[in-house]
């Protein structure tokens, strides 16, 4: 227990000691135990050794010290080895274990306290900032559904007044009035078309389709109205029933098809996009696929840092607040690959 209780003792003193000091401690030593010794060597053996053996005698001897003190500087740097390996395992997996340090010093030990401390900062402003943007996200989508209702309700409802409106007008005036019937078709016309763009805008901001027939429904209607009209062959697979999604994940898978739908409309110059469902016991997988140009990730993601457009971080974002997460495989010339991935059992 003494023998142990010393050792402890020792090496608690030990990691009062800095790198600077053991290294410099340790080549002092070197250097005063190679002069000592070549010293007394060269004043008892000076008269008796020839020239070559005193060559010997200076070569080991500098061999022995450039041993020793490697020897010294590999066990002195052992604690900035082992902080090396804990950054490592930090930037690997997010976690510092400090008990992991072995022959540590002053130094390092502040300096992996340093990093310890800058970890649980940096893990507290994630999920701060994942918070934050679960709030957003929840009133975004809250704030589109009443902006939505509102359109349906009330703009919409006048502009259907306005064509009955106009089409009891048109019944009232005689036949002789052509031209005041073309301009109240042509207004009826108006009307109409302005009627059929604000349903698609109410679509668009929160499609009710979603919340009557589900998912699958809702993808295939965007998907479809939107790459047919363009001239892109559609195709979609789907099992016939889905696992229990939450309203969350269900806008969620919906929001990222709808993304990519639109950047392949204006990016891809796709011929056929295909767009797959996967139910699995405990996830959900959306994979949409185009025949379009490709484009090379990290180009278009540091590009798209730089300009602020941010959808695909939005994606990822949106999937990960639900444990989920997007893979996107994409090279010019050979189309684009986005995968998604959503826990069922946590929605």
């Amino acid at each position: 227990m003494k023998s142990f209780s010393r050792f402890s003792n020792w090496q608690e003193k030990l990691t009062r000691i800095s790198l600077f000091m053991r290294i410099a401690v340790g080549n002092g030593l070197v250097i005063v135990a190679g002069a000592i010794f070549g010293t007394l060597l060269t004043r008892h053996y000076s008269s008796t050794l020839d020239g070559w053996l005193m060559a010997l005698f200076a070569a080991i001897g500098i061999s022995l010290s450039l041993v020793i003190n490697f020897l010294i500087l590999n066990a002195a740097l052992i604690p900035l080895r082992e902080l090396r390996k804990l950054a490592n395992q930090m930037s690997s997996s997010g976690n510092l274990p400090m008990e992991h340090l072995h022959n540590p010093d002053a130094d390092t030990v502040s300096l992996a306290a340093a990093l310890h401390s800058l970890l649980n900062q940096l893990e507290e402003r994630n999920q701060e900032l994942h918070a934050l943007s679960r709030r957003a996200i929840d009133a975004q989508e809250e704030e589109r559904k009443n902006i939505a209702l509102s359109l349906h309700d009330d703009t919409g409802q006048a502009l259907t007044m306005l064509i009955i409106s106009l089409d009891q007008l048109e019944a009232r005036l005689p036949v002789q009035q052509k031209e005041l019937i073309k301009e109240i078709q042509a207004s009826r016309q108006l009307a109409s078309n302005a009627l059929a763009e604000l349903r698609r805008i109410v679509f668009g901001l929160r499609p009710s389709i979603l919340d009557d027939l589900g998912l699958v429904s809702a993808i295939r209607w965007h998907a479809r109205s939107n790459l047919e009209a363009a001239g892109i062959t559609f195709e979609m697979h789907a099992p016939e029933t889905l696992p229990d999604l939450s309203s969350q994940a269900s806008i969620t898978l919906y929001r990222i098809s709808q993304e990519a739908v639109n950047n392949i409309l204006r990016h891809a110059a796709a011929h056929s996009v295909t767009i797959r469902i996967y139910a699995q016991s405990d996830s959900i997988r959306l994979e949409i696929k185009d025949d379009g140009r490709g484009f090379d990730l990290q180009t278009e993601s540091d590009e798209a840092l730089e300009s602020q457009h941010l959808g695909l971080l939005g994606l990822r974002e949106r999937a990960e607040l639900l444990g989920g997460e997007i893979h996107m495989d994409s090279s010019p010339g050979h189309g684009t690959c986005l995968e998604v991935c959503l826990p069922t059992s946590k929605n």
